[in-house]
């Protein structure tokens, strides 16, 4: 069908199973490092600049692979180096919440909202050909939305244990 993304793995199940292990991994990660957190902002900065990388990587790679960059992208590299900017600050912050809330507060709730969120950006991002490019449907809209409602996840976490379970 035209318009529609072809998985860069071979199939949609292959990519969406690809996408849940790199989610859980990404959640996961402060649990295994615990014992070595720093101060949370380092925690924040390092995890957020870990994440974008990954997920950058994934969008980076299976164009390069497939030799599918949009048009755009490859007419005007000062455009094309502007979404991926915009994309690395995004996917920074959608990382650097969950990471610094469990580092400071031990909240998990963020971390299962980046899983969810990794488990849905990555197979478009995984994914080539398609109507539009999936960085900057992410970098205008979804990112933004994202980080708000794990941002929202991790205050209301926050909220529930200082306020109703405190007592």
């Amino acid at each position: 069908m035209p318009g529609t993304p072809d998985p860069v793995l071979g199939s949609d199940a292959l990519t969406f199973a690809v996408a849940c292990a790199v989610g859980a991994l990404v959640a996961a990660a402060p649990y295994g490092f615990r014992e070595l957190l720093p101060r949370s902002r380092v925690v924040a900065v390092g995890g957020g600049l870990a994440y974008a990388v990954v997920c950058l990587g994934a969008w980076v790679g299976a164009r390069l692979a497939t030799d599918a960059f949009v048009a755009g992208m490859t007419a005007d590299p000062l455009t094309a180096l502007g979404w991926v900017l915009a994309g690395a600050i995004i996917l920074g912050a959608q990382a650097a919440i969950p990471y610094y809330g469990y580092a400071r507060w031990r909240l998990v709730v963020p971390l299962a909202a980046l899983f969810a969120v990794t488990a849905l950006i990555l197979p478009p991002f995984l994914s080539v050909r398609g109507e539009s490019d999936p960085l900057s449907l992410y970098v205008i809209l979804f990112g933004p939305l994202s980080v708000a409602a794990t941002a929202l996840v991790g205050v209301t976490e926050l909220a529930v244990r200082r306020f109703v379970f405190s007592r």
